[in-house]
């Protein structure tokens, strides 16, 4: 039987139309995901809850049982996307927690074995990139696996 490789996506949006169009799911799904391979999406941030509460999508009052029915609701979109992308046997999970994005996608990623995290990087200024950090700088220096990062603009 033939190695299943975990291959963990970050993506800032858990909306249907964010999902859809997100560059880094579709890169992932073009350029990297194999056959049999376990495709896991996460979407950690300080800030979860329902939709169209402010520019993100999210509130801070989500209930776990609201974050469990968004993931299933993210990972049914999930397989309709690797059925597009002509990509048999592999298998979707969608994560979404309230919790800081950099921590939990290096953790997830060591906890699951991945082979590759792969994330977007948004240009942003200098000053913003100091004071507010960044996702993708972060895991590139702290993560264990292999980082991609994706232009997401």
């Amino acid at each position: 039987m033939a190695d299943h490789r975990t291959v963990l996506v970050g993506v800032e949006t858990v909306t249907k139309t964010g999902i859809q169009a997100s560059p880094v799911l579709r890169w992932a799904l073009r350029n990297f995901v194999k056959k049999g391979d376990n495709l896991v999406m996460l979407h950690a941030s300080k800030l979860v809850g329902g939709a169209g509460q402010d520019s993100a999508g999210y509130t801070n009052v989500a209930s776990p049982e609201a974050l469990k029915d968004m993931e299933q609701t993210v990972e049914a979109l999930l397989r309709e996307m690797v059925r597009s992308h002509n990509l048999e046997a592999v298998t979707v999970k969608a994560t979404i927690v309230k919790a800081d994005p950099r921590d939990t996608i290096a953790k997830t990623a060591e906890q699951l074995g991945a082979v590759a995290v792969i994330v977007g990087r948004r240009e942003v200024g200098a000053m913003k990139r100091v004071l507010l950090g960044s996702v993708s700088d972060y895991l590139a220096k702290e993560c264990n696996s292999t980082v991609i990062i994706v232009k997401a603009d």
